[in-house]
């Protein structure tokens, strides 16, 4: 049986729900009804050794021959399986990687609060450069995968003194 916290509660009846569902539909989507090929069958183990991820429970990665400008990626909870498109990096697939481990792992509270205190810290001056990222606020399993993958983010939580503390709060996802 699943258990779900105060915090999850909150985002089914409310806040980030709206948005994840949308992502949740159009997954299915891509899967049911867009005509795809398939260039090569992975996992996570295999791909997860190479980027220096620990993955325990390997996932199906499917290497999608389409290059479409509106998605790299979806890691399909429901199936739980991996697609990874032509104009996909590195850092995509190390993203989609990261949610296929941390969707598995009921999310503490005291994780939610740091997500909070994050999202209150983290501004565009946080960031280096042009790249600036605010898809950590989209909800906490964001934040969690942005938080292993994407160096402009990791930069700024460096920048913010909250890195080292970040990776304390998760560390138990990856046990």
């Amino acid at each position: 049986m699943t258990s779900i916290n105060k915090y999850e509660k909150e985002t089914i009846s409310g806040g980030n729900s709206f948005d994840y569902a949308k992502n949740l539909n159009f997954s299915k989507l891509l899967i049911d009804w867009i005509d795809y090929k398939i260039k090569k069958v992975s996992n996570s183990l295999k791909e997860g050794k190479e980027l220096w991820i620990n993955v325990k429970s390997p996932v199906p990665i499917y290497y999608i021959e389409w290059n479409w400008w509106f998605r790299k990626w979806a890691y399909v909870k429901e199936k739980n399986i991996i697609l990874i498109f032509d104009n996909a990096d590195t850092e995509t697939l190390k993203h989609e990687i990261i949610h296929s481990i941390e969707y598995k792992s009921p999310i503490q509270n005291e994780l939610y609060e740091f997500y909070e205190l994050a999202k209150n810290k983290i501004s565009e001056k946080s960031f280096d450069g042009n790249t600036v990222s605010f898809n950590f606020r989209k909800n906490i399993h964001e934040f969690i995968a942005d938080g292993y993958s994407k160096d402009s983010f990791i930069n700024a939580l460096k920048k913010e003194q909250l890195y080292e503390k970040f990776l304390q709060k998760t560390k138990y996802i990856f046990e």
